[in-house]
């Protein structure tokens, strides 16, 4: 019974993609240890082939949403937040694959990517079953703010990746006393992924931008009031913060190298904080933690 219910309600197909995720994973960390592109090449294939499959699943999904009768996109609870994660970070990563050489980054992205379905899939209280919405979240500005929230957390996975890349690539560099390793090989050149990793951000803070306004516009409309320090608003104002100082800070002060890498690499400590950690840890107006139901918005 319970397969079948997995079958309708799409949560089926969201576990075979865990699977692919998690085989080209594998394969881009046998591809770091061989620097075969001819590896990179069918871990990329791999990720598409899951990416595809996930993207009939949240078809599958919010169709039979629909059918039983509740007239949201299941995007709200616990579940369906981290199954959304990974297909936004695995499209951001798909994109600058397309015009970069970033084959490297496809190994932390995987490795996200696996960690967020694996959550979704065996966490307790993600339970994959579609329950109705709660009053307050029944609006049209749902799909709007989440989506562009989680656009921007994509963006922001993006530029951690980068950043870890551009630590490594700029220590290896500087240590005088080493050949360049075969890893240090395979990455980009540092100005490179220094100026994709401004890009990303600067997208992700568009988006996050928007999010948090959409948000406001919503909560004016749901709870009478734009803005009440819910613990979620707040941190959500703590990451945009963090990200127009990097902004900022690059603009005014010319901060960039070994300094905008890890503005990147603690900027989404802090988005993981905001999207799971305040769920998870300290409850408000956006925590509704009970099992199958606890949005992270």
């Amino acid at each position: 019974m319970h397969a079948n219910i997995s079958l309708l309600d799409g949560s089926f197909y969201f576990t075979v993609s865990l699977l692919f995720t998690l085989i080209s994973f594998a394969g881009y960390l046998i591809f770091i240890f061989a620097g075969n592109k001819k590896i990179a090449k069918v871990a990329f294939g791999i990720l598409i082939a899951g990416f595809i499959i996930q993207t009939a699943a949240f078809a599958v999904r919010w169709i039979y949403a629909y059918k039983i009768g509740i007239d949201t996109p299941p995007l709200v609870d616990l579940y369906d937040s981290l199954v959304f994660f990974a297909y936004v970070i695995e499209a951001g990563f798909i994109v600058l694959r397309i015009f970069y050489d970033f084959d490297a980054l496809g190994f932390i992205i995987t490795l996200i990517a696996t960690l967020a379905l694996a959550f979704a899939t065996f966490y307790p209280l993600a339970a994959s079953a579609i329950e109705p919405t709660i009053p307050a979240l029944r609006s049209y500005w749902l799909l709007y703010h989440i989506i562009t929230l989680f656009v921007a957390y994509g963006a922001f996975a993006a530029s951690f990746g980068l950043g870890i890349l551009y630590l490594i690539k700029n220590r290896g560099r500087d240590n005088k006393k080493t050949r360049e390793s075969r890893f240090l090989s395979l990455l980009p050149q540092s100005a490179v992924i220094e100026e994709s990793i401004y890009k990303v951000i600067s997208a992700g803070l568009v988006f996050l931008t928007a999010g948090i306004v959409i948000g406001a516009a919503w909560a004016d409309n749901a709870w009478g009031g734009y803005w009440s320090w819910d613990p979620k608003e707040t941190w959500s104002l703590i990451t945009w913060i963090a990200y127009i100082l990097f902004i900022h800070a690059r603009f005014t002060k010319g901060w960039g190298g070994e300094k905008m890498a890890w503005i990147a690499v603690i900027g989404f400590a802090v988005v993981i904080f905001c999207y799971l950690g305040v769920d998870l840890i300290i409850p408000g107006l956006h925590s509704y933690a009970t099992p199958g139901s606890s949005p992270i918005l």
